[in-house]
C-alpha cells in the first residue's frame, strides 16, 4: 500500500465534544505513523490553540493554521514549505470603517499569534486570550500596525449577513470568509483564495506526497476545499451536508471515533 498523508481537522473532527481526542482515535493515528504514514493538522485554529494537540499527537509534521494562511513546522524554523498569507492593512481599514454602522458585539483581529480585541469582555470565546501570543485591547484602527492574518467579526446573524453581502458584492476579490454558527456567531475574513487545501497541497509536495495519496478528515465549511481537493475527502458524520458532498465518503460522528473507524477499516 502506498504511504499517507492524513490530514486532520480539529474542531469537530479530531476533537470530541469537550475538546478531547479519545483514545481510540490517538491509538488508531500512532499506529497509522508506525506503518509508516505521515499525520498533519489543518485547523482554522491559530497555532497558539492547536499546539497542545500537536504535541499530545506527537506529530513531526509541518501544521496548516488559520484556514490555510499559515503553514510552518513548528519543529523545524528552515523548513521550505513555510509561508504567512495575510489581509492588505488598508483592506482592514475599509473593513472596520464599514462595520462601525453595526452595533458588532466585538471585533478580533489576529496577527500570527498575537490578538487584537475591540472589547475584553466575554462576546469572544475565551480562548482568543490565551496562549502564547500577546493579547491587545483597545481600537484595531490604531492598535494593529501589521497585516493581519485573519479578522472576525462577531455579532447578530442579521449583521453578519448584511456585511458577507457587502463582501460579496465590493471585497471577494480581495479576501475570502468563512461563518461561525452555533454560540459565536461570526464572519471570519482572510486574503483572497486562501483555504486548507492551499496549505496541505503545499505541505503534500514538500513531504513527497501525491494527491491520490492524501486522506483528508473534516466537517464544516472551511473543509470544503481540502475534502474535494485529498485523493480521498472523509466528511465526518456530524458534518454539515456541504462537507459530505465534497467527501468522497462519510464516517462516524466525532463522538463516535470516526477518525479511528475509518483507518482501521482503510488503512490498518
Amino acid at each position: 500500500m502506498d504511504k499517507k498523508l492524513i490530514v486532520l481537522d480539529l474542531d469537530g473532527t479530531t476533537l470530541k465534544e469537550d475538546q478531547t481526542i479519545s483514545a481510540r482515535t490517538k491509538s488508531a493515528l500512532t499506529r497509522a505513523r508506525e506503518k509508516g504514514h505521515e499525520v498533519m493538522i489543518a485547523t482554522g485554529r491559530p497555532f497558539r490553540l492547536s499546539s497542545q494537540y500537536y504535541r499530545e499527537l506527537d506529530l513531526k509534521s509541518p501544521i496548516v493554521n488559520f484556514n490555510g494562511a499559515i503553514l510552518h513546522h513548528p519543529l523545524d524554523a528552515s523548513y521550505t514549505g513555510s509561508y504567512h498569507q495575510a489581509i492588505d492593512l488598508a483592506i482592514v481599514h475599509e473593513l472596520l470603517d464599514y462595520t462601525k454602522q453595526f452595533p458588532l458585539s466585538n471585533i478580533a483581529a489576529e496577527v500570527e499569534d498575537s490578538v487584537f480585541l475591540a472589547r475584553g469582555d466575554d462576546s469572544v470565546p475565551e480562548n482568543f486570550k490565551t496562549g502564547t501570543g500577546e493579547v491587545f485591547i483597545g481600537n484595531l484602527r490604531t492598535q494593529i500596525t501589521a497585516n493581519p492574518t485573519s479578522v472576525l467579526f462577531f455579532g447578530q446573524t442579521e449583521q453578519l449577513n448584511t456585511i458577507s453581502r457587502h463582501l460579496d458584492d465590493a471585497l471577494s476579490h480581495v479576501i475570502s470568509y468563512h461563518t461561525w454558527g452555533a454560540s459565536w456567531p461570526a464572519v471570519e475574513v482572510v486574503k483572497h483564495g486562501v483555504h486548507k487545501a492551499i496549505g496541505v497541497d503545499k505541505a503534500a509536495k514538500t513531504l513527497g506526497f501525491e494527491t491520490k495519496n492524501v486522506i483528508a478528515f473534516g466537517d464544516e465549511a472551511n473543509d470544503l476545499e481540502m475534502l474535494d481537493y485529498a485523493g480521498v475527502g472523509v466528511a465526518m458524520g456530524n458534518a454539515v451536508d456541504a462537507a459530505k458532498n465534497a467527501a468522497n465518503t462519510v464516517t462516524k460522528s466525532n463522538e463516535e471515533d470516526g477518525i479511528a473507524i475509518y483507518l482501521e477499516e482503510n488503512l490498518l
